[in-house]
């Protein structure tokens, strides 16, 4: 492939096939990356550490803005689909604050959010047509591991320790976030966050009910694993 066909706004040669080789290959690439960068962040003294965070708070911020770039570069950047009102736009620059001045509220966000979100985009991606070595395909998965990294890092390597209050806060902030995505959705014709519609492509709310139907069930998905979320550290916290 000549490289401008790897940033061509229309994919040539075979899609991207879920589940595939392809597919499978990127999830494993991210999570033996996730694993090993969570191990040497345990080694490191705080000046690594801090390096570390500006490392990754400068990749989030970077591979967001080139794709941002490559959209308007291929005349197809619209306010209907790139405003950062996605959960995983939101964490991308949620996760880079967080990683630079961390806050009670923002760990509490990157951890439910991200976990609530990441995983599940990176098991069903949104990339349409395109398979790698196209560029979309790559930033994809970069993103989504990215966004991931931020809240397993605080935890893992910087002590973040979840519990059910913060639960209760992500969550309601989560709700409040849907309500106003909804009402931009209404007015720009948009589908942020899936909130008005399921989206086009293959996703888990294709086994869920029609909308508006499958609404609350995404609601009481959401609560259930961000009390999956923190049981593990508030059943250490008791036990200890």
């Amino acid at each position: 492939m000549r490289l401008a066909d790897a940033f061509a706004a229309r994919a040539s040669g075979p899609g991207f096939v879920l589940f595939g080789r392809q597919h499978l290959s990127a999830v494993a690439v991210t999570s033996a990356g996730l694993a090993t960068l969570m191990t040497v962040g345990r080694r490191l003294g705080p000046r690594g550490r801090r390096r570390v965070r500006r490392v990754l708070a400068g990749a989030l911020v970077g591979q967001e803005v080139s794709f941002h770039a490559w959209r308007w570069a291929c005349g197809t950047w619209n306010v209907r689909e790139m405003l950062p009102l996605h959960l995983c736009s939101v964490l991308v620059w949620g996760g880079a604050a967080t990683l630079i001045h961390p806050t009670r509220l923002g760990d509490e966000v990157v951890w439910f959010w991200g976990l609530a979100g990441a995983p599940q985009a990176l098991l069903t991606p949104d990339v349409g047509e395109y398979a790698a070595p196209h560029y979309r395909f790559f930033q994809f998965f970069v993103s989504h591991g990215l966004v991931l990294t931020v809240p397993l890092w605080r935890v893992c390597v910087e002590g973040y320790r979840p519990d059910a209050a913060g639960a209760r806060r992500a969550f309601f902030a989560l709700l409040a976030h849907a309500g106003v995505v909804g009402v931009i959705n209404a007015r720009l014709g948009s589908n942020y966050l899936f909130v008005n519609r399921k989206p086009d492509t293959a996703s888990v709310l294709d086994k869920l009910p029609p909308w508006p139907k499958y609404l609350p069930i995404l609601a009481g998905i959401a609560a259930g694993v961000f009390w999956l979320a923190q049981a593990p550290f508030t059943r250490r916290r008791h036990a200890g």
